[in-house]
């Protein structure tokens, strides 16, 4: 169990460092961003498109890694309905 935990961390990292180069030389991201529900592009509750929304990764992907963690313990349900708890709607 130990290697999911490793592979999870590693492609975090990998992601971080894949949003770092895309944002150009300066290396930082907009601050004008918000997090917000995006309800216009959701399929459930519009989390994972926010998500996409302020990462600027495809939505997809965002997906994917969401029903991967639900399979961790059901971690998954738990963290998207505290997003969606804690995240705004977006204005």
């Amino acid at each position: 169990m130990l290697w999911v935990v490793r592979v999870g961390a590693y492609l975090l990292s990998g992601l971080t460092v894949w949003q770092f180069m895309q944002n150009g030389p300066g290396g930082m991201a907009p601050l004008h961003r918000q997090l917000a529900l995006d309800q216009s592009h959701a399929m459930l509750l519009g989390v994972c498109a926010g998500v996409s929304n302020y990462t600027g990764i495809d939505v997809s992907l965002v997906r994917l890694v969401w029903v991967l963690a639900t399979f961790y313990r059901g971690a998954g349900i738990v963290l998207y309905i505290l997003a969606f708890l804690i995240m705004p709607l977006s204005g």
